[in-house]
């Protein structure tokens, strides 16, 4: 068996377990608490993607460096929290982080 067949057949049945899911869920019904808790996913997948991304830009900087980073998520964290509504962690987060960023490099 060669290299290629081998990413084909790995490819092809990833493929196949991914859409065997969406096709299930069509035709099974879920639990009233599945459904509810399926409404949290999108929220925790960027989230955790979000921490990822600034632990890791914040790991290898010190820390007057890292401050505007993890004000600007405390900031968004709390203007989500205050409202309700996502979207304002970008519209309160970034500034805060262009500002301290500025602020920092400033100095």
């Amino acid at each position: 068996m060669t290299v290629w067949a081998v990413i084909l057949l790995a490819g092809l049945g990833s493929y196949l377990f991914r859409i065997s899911m969406v096709l299930l869920a069509e035709r099974v019904p879920l639990p009233a608490t599945v459904e509810r808790a399926s409404g949290f996913v999108a929220p925790a997948a960027f989230a955790a993607l979000a921490a990822t991304g600034i632990a890791t830009a914040a790991a290898g900087t010190d820390l007057t460096q890292a401050v505007p980073l993890l004000a600007a998520a405390a900031v968004a964290v709390i203007a989500v929290r205050h409202t309700g509504r996502p979207y304002l962690a970008v519209v309160a987060g970034m500034p805060t982080l262009w500002l301290l960023t500025w602020a920092v490099g400033a100095s």
